[in-house]
């Protein structure tokens, strides 16, 4: 729990940034696409200096009780460097050789851009937890952090006038339900295919509920493990917070400054692009 501030803080940092790279001035995004890839250079060094081999417990957290081991992942300590040096280059990459086309398709289409993320970090995470990356790194990098950070977002790209609760409620419930598919996408696979990590819930055969007492059974696998275990949570009690933290997060930056979050002002709200244009 001592590294939970840590873990905060680096996932908003990251989220924040994210979200907001396609409003970024071209100098920003200049800047950002090099210090992206100069990180990436950085892991790289970092890669080739490593030795050995990490081991990560991997843990799934089910609703209705409580953290379960479910695995332990095992590989070479400099792998997950490499991991963070292809994402750190590619973005850098993309960043410098598109910025400006990629800012503007992305300008408009706040929900575009926000899954977009929250699927990058998806597969970033899956990958680092198969690279047995540290704890806090791969606590970091997830999508439960992103809910608040995409309502601020889209409270803000639009004038304040018009971005009421009933205006943000359609762009949120789209965003949880297409981020929290792709979680459950990754899951089955996982599940299927025995890949490990966190996504994969074949290893939760005996799951205690906290609120009964009562311990349910599942053989690894098979559709009623995925059902209860993955598809239930992911498709309908996630969205639910998503969509409460989202709404959370707008609250909270309404009542920023416009300046310090790019909302647009109110003498260009019948300028300003739809929220539901996505």
């Amino acid at each position: 729990m001592a590294t939970l501030p840590l873990t905060v803080a680096l996932a908003w940092t990251l989220a924040v940034v994210m979200h907001w790279w396609p409003r970024l001035s071209a100098p920003w995004r200049l800047r950002l696409s090099v210090a992206t890839s100069a990180a990436g250079i950085g892991f790289l060094v970092a890669a080739v200096q490593a030795e050995g081999l990490r081991e990560s417990a991997l843990t799934s957290l089910v609703l209705v009780g409580s953290a379960t081991l479910t695995a332990t992942a095992s590989a070479s300590a400099s792998l997950y460097y490499y991991v963070l040096t292809a994402v750190c280059l590619l973005l850098g990459f993309a960043g410098l050789a598109f910025g400006e086309a990629l800012s503007r398709w992305l300008a408009p289409r706040p929900l575009v851009s926000s899954v977009a993320v929250a699927w990058l970090v998806t597969a970033v995470r899956f990958l680092l937890e198969k690279s047995a990356a540290p704890s806090i790194l791969v606590q970091a990098i997830g999508v439960i952090w992103l809910a608040p950070v995409a309502g601020a977002y889209f409270a803000t790209v639009t004038a304040p006038a018009r971005t009421d609760e009933k205006r943000l409620l359609q762009p949120l419930l789209a965003y949880a339900v297409l981020v929290r598919a792709f979680v459950a996408l990754v899951g089955i696979l996982a599940t299927r295919f025995g890949l490990g990590t966190h996504y994969d819930v074949s290893g939760l055969t005996f799951v205690p509920v906290a609120l009964t007492g009562e311990v349910y059974t599942f053989v690894p696998g098979t559709g009623r493990q995925l059902f209860w275990l993955t598809l239930v949570p992911q498709l309908l009690v996630w969205p639910a917070f998503t969509v409460v933290a989202g709404m959370a997060g707008a609250a909270l930056a309404r009542r920023l400054p416009a300046k310090a979050t790019g909302r647009t002002p109110v003498a260009e709200a019948d300028s300003a692009p739809a929220m539901n244009r996505d």
